[in-house]
């Protein structure tokens, strides 16, 4: 009798480790493997706010000069007034006279027209332009002078049209179209 309660029971036990306690087990490996992959993500992000501190610390360490120089290389706003003293300031020291400036207000459009009914999508710009044409009155030499100043001026300026008109002592009427950009 004895051995058949033993029998019994032993086979209960295999029984209950078969169904009970075999998807308990499954359950935790699969558990152990989540874990892990947890663990992998929290390394990954323990390791990212490392980066981010020290990009902090780095970015803290620029001199406030240098980030100010950046602005003046890509500012955060049109800024029409300094583009105004900026041209007053190089064409009064060269000796060349700064007639007129006209700023000109630009459509940015993502998406144009194109013929019948298609749409042509452009990609947007990381930045945007402000356009002006102003006039100087110059000698030739000086006009070249104005424009070396203004190629190593630290805003940046794409001059996309020049016209003149020869005037009297060899004084020309310079006509530029330009651009600046500044940050989106």
């Amino acid at each position: 009798m004895k051995t058949i309660i033993t029998i019994v029971l032993f086979l209960a036990s295999v029984g209950l480790i078969f169904f009970v306690a075999r998807p308990a087990w499954s359950e935790v490996a699969s558990l152990r493997v989540e874990q892990s992959v947890v663990e992998d993500a929290l390394a990954r992000l323990k390791d990212l706010q490392g980066l981010r501190d020290d990009l902090v610390k780095t970015y803290n360490e620029i001199p406030r000069s240098k980030v100010e120089r950046l602005y003046d290389f890509l500012p955060p706003k049109p800024d029409s007034g300094n583009i105004l003293v900026m041209l007053e300031k190089l064409t009064s020291d060269r000796n060349i006279k700064l007639r007129r400036v006209e700023f000109i207000k630009e459509a940015n459009r993502a998406a144009e027209i194109a013929g019948a009914g298609r749409i042509v999508i452009k990609e947007a710009p990381k930045f945007n332009t402000i356009s002006y044409n102003f006039s100087v009155a110059a000698s030739y030499e000086g006009f070249k002078s104005f424009l070396s100043a203004m190629e190593k001026n630290l805003r940046m300026i794409d001059i996309t049209d020049i016209s003149f008109v020869g005037g009297a002592s060899n004084l020309f009427e310079f006509t530029l179209r330009a651009k600046s950009y500044y940050q989106k």
